[in-house]
Order: C-alpha cells, then structure tokens, then sequence
C-alpha cells in the first residue's frame, strides 16, 4: 500500500530559503550586489541605523565630543523648535551611503527605495511606547506632480507596516514654497512661516490626533525649520506632543 505523501514542514521550508539563497543572493535594492541579507544595502551602500557621536536630545544635530549624548545644542536652548525630540538613522553629510540613498529617492525616480528606509524607520519608532501616530510633512501638489510621488507619505506608510502605528494625512501645504535653503530663497524660517494648515479631509485629521502623540515624518531634517512650523501647525490642532521620525540629520 502506497505511503501517503508527507506534507511540507518548517524544516523543508528552511531548506528551500537556503538554497534560493545560494542560487539567488539577496541583492542590494540601491546598487543591486550582493548584500547580506537583511534588506539594508551592500557593504558600499550599508544603510546607517544611528547617527555617531552624540547628539541633541531634541533635534538630533551633532554635540561636541565633551557634552554627554541627549544634552540640548546651543541652538534648542536659545531657541527651541516646535517639536520635543528627533529621531534619525543616519547624519546626512557624515555617512555618505545615507546620502545616496535619499537622494536616490527624492530625485533618482527610486520611491521603491522608500519600502527600506521607511520599514528601517518602523524597526526605530517600535522602541518608543504605546501606539503612535504618523504624519508625513505634505508635498506642495506641484511638486510631487512632478516627482510622481510623495517620498514622506511613502515612508511613513513603510513604517507603520513595523511598528503599532496609523499614518494621519493632517497636513497640507498652504502655499508653495522656495527649495529650502536654495538660491534665492527666503530665510528658512520666513520660507515655511505659515505655509501648512490642517489637510480637507473626512474625518477631520485634528479629531484623529488631538490629545495624541505624534511623529512627523520625513526623509531629511536640515534646520528644523519646517518640521518646526508642521509641528506648531500639528499642536494648533490639538497634538499633545510632536517628534520628528527622518532618516537623516544634515
């Protein structure tokens, strides 16, 4: 009498991964070499998961070797931005393969790309406790006409997907603005100064975040200056606290 056929198990599941493995080496999604495994790039292109050195407890920027990591910078003790803390993978300008990446994004018609910076952004924000809200810092329509997609939006959607979080569109663009820190533009500050308001939508986004924690999401912090003008913005509609959640600091 014939032998029933044994089902697949774990362990034959296991085997198979390892041999398309061995046949099909993961891929680096930037470059596409081999890489090691876990999705954050080839050993040029490794996708940084903390910025050195230490840092702002608030906006993330560079300390001096002497001062203890989490101290405030000069600059959010004079004069503190809207939102109360800042966390970022990489430090834009100090780990150059973070720097690829981004602007791979932004500007190299990557937004698959955005699956691995956003789900490494989950992994980070899963630390933090209780479920949180994720807001992408809106794109001027113009401008993601232009680009074809919304990298913020897409980030915060990647991240939710990891960590016990809801992205709330609350924000929209009041008026278009200059390229921060471009030729010509306006001061950084006076740039963003009243350029977002609550997003028309049902239910409103300030029922949805009032009272609530909520991250600000997005690809670069340079200034501050506009995640500081989102979060006023956030904390005009009811948010009891605002971070801010990017991949790097510059």
């Amino acid at each position: 009498m014939a032998t029933a056929a044994r089902g697949v198990g774990p362990e034959d599941v296991n085997r198979l991964a390892d041999l398309a493995d061995a046949v099909f080496p993961p891929l680096c999604a930037l470059c596409r070499e081999p890489e090691a495994g876990d999705g954050l790039g080839c050993a040029a292109h490794r996708l940084p998961l903390a910025p050195p050195g230490p840092r702002c407890g608030r906006c993330a920027g560079a300390l001096p070797a002497s001062i203890a990591d989490g101290e405030r910078c000069a600059e959010c003790r004079l004069d503190p931005p809207s939102f109360a803390r800042t966390i970022a993978l990489a430090d834009y300008r100090a780990q150059p393969p973070a720097r690829e990446w981004i602007l791979a994004l932004k500007h190299g018609r990557r937004p698959d790309l955005a699956r691995v910076l956003g789900r490494a952004l989950g992994a980070r924000l899963a630390e933090e406790e209780g479920p949180q809200i994720l807001v992408p810092v809106p794109l001027h329509p113009l401008r993601r006409f232009e680009r074809g997609y919304d990298q913020a939006l897409l980030l915060a959607r990647a991240a939710a997907e990891v960590a016990d979080a809801r992205v709330v569109r609350a924000l929209a663009r009041a008026r278009a603005t200059a390229v921060q820190g471009s030729l010509g533009a306006p001061p950084r500050r006076a740039n963003v100064a009243g350029a977002f308001r609550e997003r028309r939508a049902w239910p409103r986004p300030g029922r949805l975040i009032a009272r609530r924690a909520v991250w600000l999401v997005d690809d670069v912090v340079t200034s501050g200056a506009t995640a500081s003008e989102c979060a006023l913005a956030l904390k005009r509609l009811g948010a009891a606290r605002v971070g801010v959640l990017a991949v790097a600091r510059a």
